[in-house]
């Protein structure tokens, strides 16, 4: 199971985002949970971001959740974001990844 996220940020807080990003990765990568994974891309629009999460089956989705990585990440982010994250549930057709 995979969810898309996309948001925006405000002006002039990209790198401020990248840095929380760099830093939750960091932090979910302490956990050593390897039932999720979290990619995130910025785009050619500097205030545009996406991620993509990875979960072996639900209950690593509710650690994922539940993480102190997830929950700091989130308190972090207020103030930077222009509305909540859109999110669309995806599901992997093919890769190149293994």
């Amino acid at each position: 199971m995979s969810l898309l996220v996309e948001y925006s940020i405000e002006d002039g807080k990209a790198s401020e985002q990248i840095d929380a990003l760099k830093a939750f990765v960091a932090a979910l990568r302490q956990l050593g949970d390897a039932g999720f994974n979290y990619t995130a891309y910025k785009t050619d629009d500097p205030a545009k971001f996406v991620a993509v999460f990875d979960f072996d089956n639900d209950a690593a989705k509710q650690r994922f959740l539940n993480s102190q990585a997830f929950a700091s990440y989130r308190e972090g982010s207020r103030g930077r974001f222009t509305s909540p994250p859109s999110t669309t549930d995806i599901t992997l057709v093919a890769s190149t990844r293994s």
